[in-house]
């Protein structure tokens, strides 16, 4: 990550189809004050010349541009790919480019991937209504570096493919479609510090009770780390505060799973500690 560059969170969106209706509902949602680039990956036919920007705008308080090369990522703003175009987030920049053949274009398992590299926990990634698996990968890639998955409520999806294709295991919060936008400025902005006081007990009592619960001792975790990764679960409860979040915990037990999973990234692979598999 580049250390001269402001931006250390990112919003990416794939969708497909049934994706124009639901971008343009989601950005809607969106407040002029939003903290975060957000980069849009929509599957269009790539024949035709995208007219997603002007689609958006009139429903969007934040401006809306159109990648035709590479731009500088900047907060509050909104950036759209072409339909014949791959993109990718390289430095803090967003590009395109042509590609290979025989991938979907744009490719949101290349953004999500190339992005998550980048952003680490800093990234936050949203599948859409849509047909097909293009994502599913991306989105592993998000949750092996930290980052957070959501996806739209594919109950209420005008096409559900796309966010059933994901395993329960990588998406963090399942959200109906106009519930998504203000999540989005909850997650980014209410990420709490390192715990003081009242709230510093609270954790350790919290952390306590899921080591009696699932066996695993988080109290020796980075702080700041479990306190980004319990935020998730704060919004995606709706809780109020850690508080509020903890008393429904002792309401709903199968939420301890939950938080859990979210503490943990899994990633699936083979002698990742080649010299302790040695051993």
């Amino acid at each position: 990550m580049s250390k001269t560059s402001s931006i250390t969170q990112l919003v990416v969106i794939g969708a497909s189809a049934g994706g124009i209706e639901a971008l343009s509902s989601l950005v809607a949602t969106l407040t002029a004050d939003f903290p975060a680039p957000i980069v849009i990956a929509q599957h269009l036919d790539p024949r035709r010349l995208s007219h997603l920007p002007e689609i958006l705008a009139p429903r969007s308080p934040l401006p809306i541009r159109l990648v035709e090369t590479r731009g500088k990522l900047e907060a509050g703003v909104i950036y759209v790919v072409p339909s014949n175009r791959h993109v990718e987030i390289t430095d803090h920049e967003v590009s395109v480019a042509e590609g290979g053949q025989g991938r979907v274009k744009p490719s949101v398992d290349l953004l999500f991937t190339s992005a998550a590299r980048v952003f680490g926990e800093g990234l936050i990634a949203v599948i859409l209504t849509g047909t097909g698996s293009d994502g599913a990968a991306g989105a592993r890639a998000v949750k092996s570096q930290g980052g957070t998955v959501v996806i739209e409520n594919p109950e209420t999806a005008a096409y559900p493919g796309m966010p059933l294709s994901l395993a329960p295991t990588t998406v963090d919060i399942v959200a109906n479609l106009d519930a998504i936008g203000p999540l989005l400025h909850d997650l980014l902005t209410k990420t709490p510090t390192a715990a003081r006081g009242d709230a510093d007990r609270q954790l350790r009592g919290l952390l306590e009770q899921l080591r009696e619960t699932s066996g695993i001792d988080f109290a020796s975790y980075k702080t700041p780390t479990i306190m980004r990764r319990l935020q998730r679960r704060i919004a995606a409860t709706g809780a109020e505060d850690l508080g509020a979040y903890i008393r429904l915990l002792q309401r709903n037990p199968d939420e301890y799973q939950r938080l859990v999973n979210s503490f943990l990234i899994k990633v699936t692979e083979f002698f990742r500690d080649p010299e302790l598999f040695t051993y």
